[in-house]
């Protein structure tokens, strides 16, 4: 989308008001903010981030080559699914790399930048009209846009990039840190298929009384998205949050969640079993071979629920969130952390703990339960040096147990240490 020509646009049909001049009824008052941060970071790694591990193979490990067709239904295949195919000798390659292809030299340094441009405007019937794009690319007039009408009446928010539940879940401090390793999921599910792509809107209620719901809708126009290897459909995505918050004393208790709900129309368990095999087919890794095999990736409708809650008292906050999305043909996923924060002399402390769990969909000839798992520690501190410079400091400790990982590097674990630098303007 080329967002040039909406900033633009917007940028013509509103009045800025001057300095000195006082408002009117009938004088709409605007305004337009640019900011963004630069970050600037070294990190540290170590573990078993560059164990290499020799080929194995996984087809005759986990098949009979002498009886395929009859082993797939066993795991949970149609009779009418075709059967996989072996060349002997078909061996798979392994995660050789836990690090992703890092630079085993340490330490390593990156350049992070995000850009954030906001217009907004007060109209003289009371409406309010706001214009955000996040992480905005001069270079690509790319970003993660939204538009905003509010009034009395509540708010409506309209982006492709957004969900109920992102936008109504707490109690998320302490997920999604940065890891060495590639975690099962990399934090908090907060969409479904159905919201990945279209236009997302979402409705906010006026708070009273400290609760406030919000009601979501996805319509994806396209005939299909393309993800993985199956053909989507997902005409229509329903979601419906809520947020709640309280005081107790001297104690702050913030309560938040949503439920999402898509159907999709064209995946079948036919669609889904085919989709499988050839993945496992036409993979050359242990993992692409299991997540066909024994069904990883989510197929079919979608629900996913979510609910998290911050404690504050005194410099303290405990946080806590759980999300699960349950795939109704293909793999499901759950993730629970745990933060507690507290600040001490302007230094701002943040220590978390999350467990992240994908659940094939299918088992094993043996009756297994499939299962990729991960735990994360981390713990961060923040403090600020100067006018927009902040210092931090980060150190995780992730553990990743792939169940395609059994035969080649088995359970990995790695640790991570970094000191940033954040420039903000």
């Amino acid at each position: 989308m080329k967002k040039l020509f909406i900033i633009s646009a917007l940028l013509i049909s509103g009045s800025f008001v001057q300095a000195g001049d006082a408002p009117s009824s009938s004088q709409n008052e605007n305004s337009l903010e640019i900011s963004g941060e630069v970050v600037v970071t070294g990190k540290v790694t170590g573990g078993k981030c560059f164990t290499q591990a020799t080929a194995y193979d996984v087809f005759a490990e986990e098949l009979n080559i002498n009886a395929i067709a009859a082993d797939m239904q066993a795991i949970g295949f149609s009779s009418n699914i075709a059967a996989l195919t072996y060349n002997a000798p078909q061996t798979y390659t392994f995660d050789a790399d836990p690090c992703n292809g890092a630079n085993e030299d340490n330490p390593h340094f990156s350049i992070t930048e995000e850009i954030n441009i906001k217009y907004e405007t007060e109209l003289s019937n009371g409406l309010t009209f706001a214009f955000e794009d996040e992480d905005f690319n001069f270079s690509t007039l790319s970003g993660n846009p939204s538009v905003t009408i509010g009034g009395a009446f509540g708010t409506i928010k309209f982006s492709e990039h957004i969900s109920t539940i992102d936008s109504m879940l707490v109690g998320t401090a302490g997920s999604g840190a940065d890891a060495a390793i590639t975690p099962t999921l990399d934090g908090h599910v907060v969409r479904t298929s159905g919201s990945d792509s279209g236009l997302n809107i979402v409705y906010f209620t006026p708070s009273l009384y400290g609760m406030d719901f919000a009601v979501g809708y996805n319509s994806n126009l396209s005939a299909g998205e393309s993800n993985n290897l199956n053909d989507r459909n997902y005409k229509d995505t329903i979601s419906l949050g809520f947020g709640y918050e309280t005081f107790i004393g001297d104690v702050v208790l913030s309560v938040g969640g949503a439920v999402e709900k898509t159907n999709n129309n064209t995946e079948t368990e036919q669609v889904c079993q085919e989709a499988d095999v050839d993945r496992a087919n036409t993979s050359t890794s242990s993992a692409g071979f299991y997540s066909g095999l024994y069904g990883q990736v989510p197929c079919g409708d979608e629900t996913l629920a979510a609910i998290g809650a911050d404690i504050s008292f005194g410099e303290y906050t405990v946080s806590s969130a759980f999300s699960n999305l349950d795939s109704s043909l293909g793999g499901d996923m759950r993730v629970w952390s745990l933060g507690v924060a507290k600040t001490i002399d302007d230094i701002d402390y943040l220590i978390g703990y999350t467990t992240e769990t994908l659940d094939y969909a299918r088992e094993n000839t043996d009756g297994e339960n499939l299962k990729d798992k991960s735990k994360i520690l981390m713990l961060e501190a923040t403090k600020p040096i100067g006018d927009g410079v902040d210092i931090g400091l980060n150190v995780s400790n992730t553990e990743v147990d792939n169940i395609s990982e059994e035969l080649g590097n088995g359970r990995q674990d790695a640790w991570s240490a970094g000191v940033s630098f954040t420039f903000g303007f």
